[in-house]
């Protein structure tokens, strides 16, 4: 079937070249019958919206100027919860330590310090169009597990509630921040290590073999959707088209891109351990919100059922798992290799976390994403980078101009809403065996079921269950 970097036989996964160079593996070599399924499903779809959508924004843009005022709390509600309480950590380092020390005191019982590290935003330079900075947030943390804001560094300059506008303007760029590393960073995690998984699942596992059939419907349109991001003529990260929403050059985005996959060092070299080297998840994710136990109780179901099929494929040892296994390991760090795919719960840990990332989390951060209010989190900002002494407040109506709100409503529209093709509580993976069929139909009851379970327990639900495509579909 060829050797390792052979790609005649199938899809197979290459460093990626050109401006996402030490980004995770790509693969260019789309299929023809994969790629047309992308072109019937997603292309027509785009070419519709800018037809249809360009006008209608526009019109709104020029109906809701400039940035809506942004509370302390409201900022709290915004960045501690749902997608972008990905970045909450309490690992503060020296670097937050030292510029923080005067706001690090009076800690009550049960207290923590928690940060929201934006500091990728260095590989966006400021430019003529649009200021950029990176940000550190500190929060309180309370034992009721409530986040209280309580300064924000803008490289090194530390900014408090009681520095007037200043202190409005540090809470924009770092809102900044979260939207663009959300959505360039946090975001495709989901997206792009995967991908060399469901190439080398295409191409070395047999026809007719469960694990293929396990995998496959979680990995429908994914591959064409990744070429597209990064390598499409029409990529939303090349500046000038009218969804492209973000500050920068294209290869300042593909700096932030990268990241997610070799991980980024403090100025000295030292590693941040906020942004560490990208390794296989083998476990549910660590999120410091209730977003986090939503999507633990998934990551339940997708194990039960990812044990019941892995027994199969484990009892068996086949050869194509032992080599699927092998190649996967080879490009995807953490990921276990022809040994200990067979050891343990492994292959079910694998198909839960693919499973999580591709369907669950992904179809989440899509569904909350779209119901971000981009008065609220700005991607360009038409102004200096304040210092502390600022104390005149900013006017909102000019920190963003017309242009910036209609590329962000088009990108919004195009690429951050969901468009669901095929739901993870329709999968029928085509087993043959009858006590497989079974797990199945179990399967989707249990999903079903963690769904009211969730809401039973006052669980705030951050997708429903018939809104999850099964796969990375837009």
């Amino acid at each position: 079937m060829g050797d390792n970097n052979d790609s005649s036989f199938g899809p197979w996964p290459q460093p990626a070249p050109g401006f996402f160079e030490d980004a995770a593996p790509v693969v260019l070599n789309v299929p023809k019958e994969l790629q047309r399924d992308w072109n019937r499903h997603v292309g027509r779809r785009y070419a519709k919206q800018v037809l249809l959508d360009t006008l209608p924004s526009w019109i709104w843009a020029l109906r809701n100027p400039g940035l809506a005022d942004v509370s302390d709390d409201r900022f709290v509600e915004i960045v501690c919860d749902g997608i972008f309480s990905k970045f909450l950590t309490p690992d503060l380092e020296p670097p937050d330590l030292e510029r923080f020390a005067p706001y690090l005191g009076g800690l009550e019982a049960g207290e923590r310090w928690f940060k929201s590290d934006f500091s990728p935003m260095r590989h966006v330079a400021s430019d003529a169009d649009s200021a950029t900075t990176p940000s550190v947030v500190l929060y309180r943390r309370a034992s009721s597990g409530q986040y209280h804001l309580v300064a924000i560094a803008l490289k090194d300059d530390v900014f408090d509630p009681t520095m007037d506008g200043a202190w409005t303007l540090a809470k924009y760029f770092a809102l900044q921040g979260a939207g663009v590393l959300t959505t360039l960073l946090m975001h495709p995690k989901l997206h792009f290590p995967s991908g060399a998984v469901d190439a080398i699942t295409r191409t070395r596992l047999a026809d007719g073999s469960v694990l293929k059939q396990l995998l496959l419907p979680h990995f429908r349109l994914a591959m064409a959707v990744n070429y597209a991001v990064l390598y499409g003529a029409g990529t939303v990260l090349q500046p000038g088209g009218i969804y492209a929403p973000y500050p920068g050059s294209l290869k300042e985005h593909a700096e932030v891109v990268a990241t997610l996959w070799r991980g980024l060092d403090y100025p000295d070299g030292t590693p941040n351990r906020a942004f560490p080297r990208y390794r296989f998840p083998m476990e549910a994710p660590v999120i410091h919100s209730d977003y986090g136990e939503f999507l633990g109780r998934y990551h339940a179901a997708l194990m039960r059922f990812g044990k019941v099929v892995a027994h199969e494929v484990q009892q068996e040892r086949a050869p194509d798992v032992a080599a699927w296994a092998a190649h996967c390991a080879e490009w995807v760090p953490g990921f276990p290799d022809r040994e200990l795919i067979f050891e343990d719960d492994n292959l079910a840990r694998v198909f839960a976390s693919l499973v999580l990332d591709a369907a669950v989390s992904h179809s989440a951060d899509h569904y909350l994403y779209a119901q971000v209010d981009i008065r609220e989190v700005p991607f360009r900002l038409h102004t200096a980078v304040p210092k502390p002494d600022q104390r005149q407040m900013p006017d909102r109506r000019h920190l963003v101009e017309t242009r910036d709100l209609l590329h962000y409503r088009m990108c919004m529209k195009m690429f951050f809403q969901p468009y669901v093709i095929d739901r993870l509580c329709d999968v029928d993976y085509g087993f043959r065996a009858s006590r497989l069929r079974e797990a199945n139909e179990r399967f989707r009851a249990d999903l079903r079921e963690t769904e009211a379970q969730i809401i039973q327990d006052g669980i705030r639900v951050y997708t429903p269950l018939e809104e999850m495509a099964a796969s990375v579909q837009f």
